[in-house]
């Protein structure tokens, strides 16, 4: 279960320039076709409602973000090589966004993809160079033909209106530049559909054709018990059930791509509102203000750290239960076929460890909330790893980590080898008993040396459980790394986070990489984390946040400046390897 889910240019321009902008134009027209096989007039008087709305940012703001990108690779003005081709395209508005509208009046859908032009004619007949012929067509229209291709355009407003009939023109909106504004004010590049506008029909269609396909594929396996089958069948039918919920539930749902020059980033957002009074309007009301308990997860200059918090709802906790006992057949399933055992007594002990884990997990999400984090710190010279957080029943990981240690010890004894002892209730930290094991790590090889640069002499595991909690921990002075995030989420008790966050900081990543990586790769790899470190100014992150906005939620992919940086010269280090050079810089 997901936490908040609703279930360079250069000379190839000018060979394709004619075929890109001609397919580019064709293809977006064909898309819009797909959605309406027979075009039909539209009812006197019924009112055009969005369905997919698709914008793409300004000619002007494009070519600014081109610069920047340009810059990463040490060409500031790399929009320059671009404008010559821009300007043969005459009569457009290059400071308005593009975009395609579908829309429909609740039976026939219909649309347009909206150009700001200032002639049409013009513009077209610029175009001409690309093999996109015009003429006049009937009741005020101008026929375009596009290598073989019939369209049709009409001017108003300051707006070219291209569809594949003429019908489809007469509904366009007046003025499509409100509704890209929305979404070109903050991205680059969107996608929005307004799901409750699809018509029930069309939505009706794909839902159906949707459950039919997974139940052809739903074939009994050889070897496939009828329980086995059974379960796996009901797990389809909770999925289909939850696409058919999100359907009614889903008010908008928006993709955005961005490339922001000004704060040197660049991200994607996935957004989604709820329909008022929905199961999904409810979850989100639940979440609206996030609290957790294990604040001193929140590590923003970790190498990698991760914080959750949140709420399950009534109807996820039910959904969970009804799935539980496909999942446990199928994970049983899974056990039988692949799992490598002795004894059928090793067999069953691992089955029971798996099944108490799922236990613990269930109770986890009976008790209402996921809370908890994980966090890793890495250098040239040590590594850890503390995950951890909220457990219904503790007692069960306890139990089944019991179980796989003496499978463990019994596969050892088997084939003569000694298994590192566990040393259970080693130590304790406020309400947490420790249980750990120290793996030696043999001295020799290239990677058993650079496991003890990491490590040192042994690889340290630590287990954590408390009275509602339980962490997992490896690496030098995991343990104290786990009191450390104790006593730090002790400190600040429902700490205000988002429901989700995750980041990597990329210059610990690549420092410690430096260190690991073959001879013939540490250059590269050096020169990278050399630019991080002196460049970078701390902004090398990319982080994955989820956060709430009125009756919705977005889920955000960020990329910082350092990171957009090393793709930049991880790509030129390619392309001159490609071209030769050995991938020196």
């Amino acid at each position: 279960m997901s936490i908040l889910s609703p279930r360079c240019w250069s000379s190839p321009i000018r060979l394709g320039a004619r075929s890109l902008a001609t397919k580019s134009l064709v293809i977006a027209l064909v898309a819009l076709f797909a959605l309406s096989t027979t075009t039909k007039a539209q009812a006197q008087g019924s009112k055009m409602k969005p369905i997919a709305v698709v914008a793409l940012n300004s000619v002007n703001n494009i070519l600014e973000d081109v610069n920047f990108i340009g810059s990463l690779g040490g060409q500031p003005r790399l929009a320059d090589s671009v404008r010559p081709f821009v300007g043969m395209v005459q009569g457009l508005d290059n400071d308005q966004p593009i975009g395609l509208v579908v829309q429909s009046d609740g039976i026939t859908p219909g649309g347009a993809i909206c150009v700001p032009c200032k002639d049409l004619k013009m513009m077209l007949g610029g175009m001409a160079m690309f093999g996109i012929m015009h003429e006049d067509g009937p009741n005020g229209t101008i026929q375009i033909n596009a290598q073989g291709q019939n369209l049709f355009a009409r001017e108003a407003n300051g707006w070219a209106y291209i569809s594949m009939a003429p019908e489809m023109l007469d509904g366009a909106p007046a003025d499509p530049g409100a509704l890209f504004g929305e979404l070109t004010s903050e991205y680059d590049l969107a996608v929005r559909v307004h799901v409750q506008n699809i018509p029930e029909a069309y939505k009706k269609i794909a839902l159906d054709q949707l459950e039919a396909g997974m139940q052809a594929g739903m074939q009994q396996l050889d070897g496939e018990s009828d329980e086995q089958y059974e379960a796996r069948k009901q797990m389809a039918k909770v999925q289909v059930d939850q696409l058919k919920q999100a359907a009614q539930d889903l008010d908008e749902l928006t993709f955005g791509l961005a490339i922001d020059g000004q704060q040197q980033r660049t991200f994607l957002d996935i957004v989604y509102t709820a329909v008022a009074g929905s199961k999904l309007a409810d979850q989100i009301s639940v979440n609206a203000d996030p609290k957790t308990d294990f604040a001193g997860f929140f590590q923003p200059d970790a190498a990698m750290m991760m914080s959750f918090a949140s709420k399950v709802s009534d109807s996820d906790i039910a959904q969970v239960e009804q799935m539980f006992g496909a999942i446990m057949k199928q994970i049983e399933t899974s056990i039988d076929n692949e799992g490598d055992f002795e004894t059928e007594e090793d067999r069953q002990a691992v089955k029971s460890a798996v099944a108490d884990f799922m236990e613990a997990l269930k109770a986890t999400l009976q008790a209402g909330k996921m809370d908890g984090g994980a966090v890793l710190n890495v250098s040239p010279s040590s590594l850890s790893f503390v995950a951890g957080g909220f457990v219904g029943d503790p007692g069960k990981v306890e139990s089944g980590l019991k179980k796989l240690a003496g499978v463990a010890k019994n596969v050892a004894e088997k084939e003569g080898e000694e298994m590192p002892a566990v040393n259970w209730n080693s130590g304790s930290h406020k309400d947490v008993q420790f249980h750990t094991v120290n793996i030696p790590i043999p001295a020799g090889g290239d990677d058993e040396e650079k496991a003890r640069q990491l490590f040192g002499d042994t690889l340290d595991i630590a287990v954590g459980i408390g009275k509602q909690t339980a962490y997992f921990a490896l690496g030098r002075d995991c343990i104290e790394a786990v009191k450390g995030i104790i006593d730090t989420s002790a400190a600040s008790p429902q700490k205000a986070v988002p429901p989700m966050e995750m980041s990597f900081a990329l210059t610990q990543i690549m420092q410690a990489a430096a260190a690991m990586v073959d001879e013939e790769d540490k250059p590269q790899i050096e020169m990278m984390a050399n630019m991080l470190a002196n460049e970078a100014n701390g902004r090398d992150h990319v982080r994955i946040a989820v956060t709430m906005i009125p009756n919705g939620a977005r889920t955000r992919i960020e990329a910082e400046e350092g990171v957009l940086r090393t793709i930049g010269m991880a790509a030129m280090a390619a392309q001159m390897e490609a071209a030769g050079a050995g991938g020196a810089f």
